[in-house]
């Protein structure tokens, strides 16, 4: 019959088996580490400033998890905020480049005359306006998008993208410099006309030449 101390000393050897000491080791991976860590970190902390709350990794765990959610939200609200504002057709989407029936019944060479009319007599902002008229119309007749008085400059653009990646771009800008002389009543520089003038104009001409 075994002594009390030879009796401890197997039972010591017994549970020094790596059967027994798996039991008491830590399984968890580094994540929960940390998160365990940090949830007794974040109670101690609730139960020095409000001593009356109970002191459990719990509590601590359930206001974390409300922490994290009410940071997912306000970063979600920023980016969104933050990609509206830095959208410029985004801001314009109802925005729509013919005003008129007459506009759109207009020719694009009329557009294009109309232009050159405004722009001797240094009017850039409505030179702007009927010079990428001129161009939409004649992307329409080159049949790289469907002209039609309800439609916004981001319906175009996205024809055009389809059609004309291309020019998909150089749309775009000219369309901003378009709302701004007409909706953003701004007053177009003649510089900023001039440098989407040529361009127009070269599309435009390069069109006449293929008839």
């Amino acid at each position: 019959m075994l002594t009390e101390p030879e009796a401890r000393e197997q039972l010591a050897e017994i549970l020094d088996q790596q059967e027994y000491q798996v039991y008491y080791a830590d399984t968890r991976n580094t994540l929960q580490i940390w998160w365990d860590e940090f949830k007794a970190w974040l109670a101690d902390l609730l139960s020095r400033l409000f001593p009356s709350m109970e002191n459990t990794s719990g509590t601590a765990g359930n206001i974390m998890i409300l922490v994290i959610i009410l940071v997912i939200v306000i970063l979600g609200a920023f980016v969104i905020t933050y990609l509206a504002k830095n959208n410029p057709f985004g801001r314009n989407k109802k925005n729509k480049p013919f005003q008129s029936g007459v506009e759109l019944e207009w020719s694009f060479q009329q557009h294009v005359n109309e232009a050159k009319k405004f722009e001797e007599v240094g009017d850039f902002s409505l030179a702007t306006r009927h010079l990428f008229l001129g161009l939409l119309l004649n992307f329409h007749e080159r049949q790289w998008l469907e002209a039609k008085i309800w439609k916004t400059n981001w319906e175009y653009y996205d024809e055009l993208r389809r059609e004309q990646k291309e020019l998909a771009q150089f749309f775009f800008d000219f369309a901003l410099l378009f709302d701004r002389a007409t909706y953003g009543k701004q007053k177009i520089e003649k510089d900023d006309y001039l440098s989407f003038r040529d361009i127009a104009l070269k599309w435009i001409n390069d069109a006449q030449q293929e008839i």
